[in-house]
């Protein structure tokens, strides 16, 4: 499933039947299959770090829909919000820069960890993974960035300080629009004796 811009008005193409659909996934849906590839649209905030990285701000919101358990789940990542893109130790940046193809599922998992929906970690890991392969990121880069958020992530996941917005044209802090904890975006894990995908 594709990443989806939110920033792109449709209301009007979606009254137009099948042509109108079509017209709403031409203006909308990107990746690495799709006519828009640039989605993800940051502004570098340029006194603001966290531990020595540089953070940005989402100015356009976009939204990443996949299959969880058997259900689509839409994740909206707001304007405004925080971001440190992917927090890649320095002694890797020859591997993986923070910055890169990987920038949209990077920013997805940086939103999933600041909610800290309870028991969603790993649902909020595999959704980075499979939104990375969405973004059109190689095989190894992405299995590697998976296996450092899965063995050094967890200390990161739900903290209070890394839910932070920021209004998109002045730089200066907002109060976020709604609560982390009202959220919750994983949906229950199926009974034991299903099956489950993510």
């Amino acid at each position: 499933m594709p990443f989806i811009d939110r920033s792109a008005g449709t209301e009007r193409l979606e009254a137009l039947g099948e042509e109108g659909l079509e017209a709403v996934r031409r203006a909308t849906h990107v990746g690495k299959n799709e006519a828009r590839r640039h989605m993800v649209a940051v502004a570098i905030l340029s006194d603001m770090e966290k531990q020595g990285r540089t953070l940005a701000v989402v100015t356009r919101p976009y939204a990443y829909v996949h299959p969880v358990h058997g259900v689509d789940v839409t994740v909206e990542v707001p304007l405004g919000f925080v971001t440190d893109f992917a927090s890649i130790p320095s002694i890797f940046h020859f591997i993986v820069q923070p910055f890169g193809r990987h920038a949209p599922a990077a920013v997805l998992h940086d939103y999933l960890y600041a909610i800290g929906q309870k028991k969603a970690r790993r649902l909020a890991d595999r959704l980075f993974l499979n939104a990375m392969k969405d973004a059109g990121v190689p095989g190894f880069r992405r299995s590697v960035m998976y296996r450092m958020v899965r063995l050094f992530g967890g200390g990161g996941y739900g903290l209070k300080d890394d839910w932070k917005f920021v209004d998109a044209e002045s730089g200066d802090p907002v109060d976020p629009p709604y609560g982390s904890t009202d959220i919750s975006w994983a949906p229950p894990k199926p009974k034991r004796g299903k099956t489950a995908s993510v």
